[in-house]
């Protein structure tokens, strides 16, 4: 018979002294009871109960089963699909009245950035060790929000570099990273304090395999202006050329990376497009032919709407200066028009956060935006996944990929609202409690 462990028991908060706080804890040692123990994942553990979103798009499933073995999916479906003797020598979750779905992917992150309190140029100064430190820190609240993926697109040093390989070999906690390093900019262009700057094809070029040669997973380019850069920037200033930006996707292509660029106006994109970018960041200022361009190519967009909102209406929180707060209420009153644009066009949209905010906040935001909650959850999930260039291991519930699964308290299809509500995220089959992950994470925020 299969030891069953009900959703009462995984929220126990008795059981917290078994949890580990920093490290994860596999399947048969996370507290759900007194009699769990060992140090191995469990070779087999059965989520079933629960609403099933498998990611794909398609209709949920009532009454759900997920088996994970080895740290992977073995079978996804209804629970009539499954005979009893499917659960044998399993550990059963029992999910009812809850929903499962796959794990968040945060397309566009700043790990050492993330969260950080105070203006752009108090925290474009921070040193090393403290952009370390906050990395850190961040990688443990977006595994608590239910994100399994980080894309990281921007970090100085190429901070994000050495935090994804602390990751892999176990030395710290947080969601899988796929990371750019620095982006390439021009000479003061955009976020130039954080990029490589670089004017011309061969130096673009050059710039480009210096990233790959460190282990970047993906290289972008800072192809306009920014709303807060520190100089004389714009948002609306195209700033790479199509040929300089060219050269840096060639090298990542030539080697098998993808590609992605910062662009707000249409100049910008449309340039982007002609190098052959993959994606595009932000796309604040778009209008309806660079729409129509980004949807006939199939160039997905992460439109980070979530910034500017929280800013706009909570950037005292977070230290922003109130110019900056004013700015953002202005961007928002045109930011749903360019929006809309995209939708209306059927441009593919991945989901990410940028430095502030959740990613429950940004999937509101997309769907007050005009996308169906469904399409947003495919978004934050599956697409998230293809843009990471990982869709063949993970971002979907089905069998043969990674065990990326995460357990709302509600249904995020009838309210979107639960999820704020994460109770259990997997990873690779390993299980996290967000309420262990969220006392060790101290005040927020830094």
């Amino acid at each position: 018979m299969p030891a069953v462990l009900s959703g009462s028991a995984a929220g126990d908060s008795g059981n917290r002294h078994h949890l580990p706080i920093l490290g994860p804890y596999p399947a048969h040692t996370r507290g759900f009871s007194e009699h769990s123990g060992g140090n191995e994942m469990a070779a087999k553990t059965v989520v079933r109960g629960g609403t099933l979103i498998d990611g794909t798009g398609a209709a949920p499933v009532s009454d759900g089963v997920v088996v994970i073995e080895n740290g992977r999916i073995a079978a996804v479906g209804a629970r009539a699909d499954f005979g009893e003797s499917g659960f044998d020598g399993a550990e059963v979750i029992d999910v009812r009245g809850k929903t499962i779905m796959p794990g968040l992917i945060n397309c566009h992150q700043h790990l050492d950035n993330r969260h950080g309190y105070g203006s752009y140029q108090t925290r474009a100064a921070q040193p090393l060790p403290y952009l370390v430190a906050r990395a850190a820190r961040n990688a443990l609240l977006d595994l608590q929000e239910g994100v399994t993926t980080i894309r990281d697109v921007a970090s100085r040093f190429g901070t994000n570099l050495h935090v994804k390989k602390a990751i892999e070999d176990g030395m710290i906690v947080g969601p899988r990273v796929v990371a750019c390093g620095q982006p390439i900019a021009m000479t003061g262009g955009h976020g130039w304090e954080l990029c490589i700057e670089a004017d011309g094809e061969d130096a673009v070029r050059h710039a480009a395999r210096q990233l790959l040669k460190s282990g970047a997973d993906l290289i972008k380019c800072m192809a306009s202006g920014g709303f807060i850069s520190i100089g004389v920037d714009q948002p609306w200033s195209p700033q790479l050329t199509a040929a300089e930006m060219r050269a840096a996707f060639d090298e990542a292509h030539n080697a098998g990376k993808p590609t992605t660029v910062h662009a707000h106006p249409p100049a910008a994109i449309q340039r982007a497009v002609e190098a052959g970018v993959d994606c595009i960041e932000h796309g604040a200022l778009i209008d309806e032919a660079s729409a129509e361009l980004l949807a006939q190519k199939g160039i997905p967009l992460v439109p980070t709407l979530g910034e500017s909102y929280v800013i706009a209406h909570r950037g005292e929180e977070f230290g922003r200066p109130a110019w900056l707060a004013e700015l953002c209420r202005k961007k928002l009153e045109d930011r749903s028009r360019h929006f809309g644009y995209a939708i209306a066009a059927g441009v593919k949209m991945a989901v990410g956060t940028d430095v502030i905010g959740t990613m429950a906040e940004e999937i509101r935001l997309m769907v007050e935006g005009g996308l169906r909650p469904m399409d947003v959850l495919v978004a934050a999930t599956r697409n998230g996944a293809e843009v990471c260039a990982l869709l063949d291991q993970t971002g979907t519930l089905e069998p043969g990929k990674w065990a990326d699964a995460i357990v709302l308290a509600g249904n995020p299809l009838e309210d979107l609202g639960a999820l704020e509500h994460v109770e259990l995220v997997f990873k690779e089959g390993v299980l996290y409690r967000p309420e262990a992950l969220a006392a060790a994470t101290g005040k927020h925020p830094l």
